[in-house]
């Protein structure tokens, strides 16, 4: 590619017009297939492009593009970054680090494939502490539990005791109001984040 070309395919894919700018990287790679920066920037249009629209097909095959584009020039540092980051992205990066493990044992010599293990294990410890975080953000302190606990116990007392004693009897609709709302609100608090520690 040269510089016009780079300039224009950086217009496109800022602009958002990824369909577009794919179809730019491939009417390049029409007339010289083995333009690395080409077939880079294709798979980086699919990338866009996946991921703007939630399209995982295509990112599935920007991932084999990427794997291939490694295959044939082990040395192409930025297609192992975006490889991770895309691995990452899919939850594929336990695979990915058997991958490289499996060819530094092949090829020892080869410093790319340790380089690369490290930056998987770095992406992946920066990971971590936010679950950690977000874990400790929703869990409900023992002790905040705990008075939940005995309100509801207390209220259900006091709900026995209206229907028991005539005197009480008027007490009987607001305490069963007052229950209805812990227990609903103690279910919807469960199911939110049921729904959140999914995601």
């Amino acid at each position: 590619m040269d510089a016009s070309q780079i300039q224009e395919s950086k217009v496109l894919r800022e602009s958002g017009m990824y369909v577009e700018a794919a179809e730019f990287y491939l009417k390049i790679l029409k007339h010289n297939p083995s333009d690395k920066l080409a077939q880079l920037g294709y798979i980086k249009s699919l990338i866009k492009q996946g991921r703007k629209e939630n399209i995982k097909p295509l990112l599935f095959r920007a991932e084999k593009k990427l794997f291939e584009l490694i295959t044939e020039d082990y040395t192409f540092e930025q297609a192992h970054d975006d490889l991770i980051f895309l691995s990452h992205y899919l939850n594929h990066m336990d695979s990915l680090s058997k991958y490289y493990h499996e060819k530094l044992r092949q090829y020892p010599d080869r410093d790319i494939y340790s380089k690369c293990i490290k930056k998987i294990s770095a992406t992946a410890m920066l990971t971590i502490p936010e679950t950690e975080a977000l874990n400790k953000k929703h869990k409900i302190p023992w002790l905040l539990r705990l008075i939940f606990h005995f309100f509801i116990l207390a209220l259900c007392g006091m709900l026995v005791i209206s229907l028991g004693i005539d005197k009480f009897n008027k007490l009987f609709w607001p305490l069963a109001a007052a229950l209805g709302l812990f227990i609903g609100a103690g279910i919807y608090s469960y199911k939110s984040k049921s729904r959140s520690g999914q995601w």
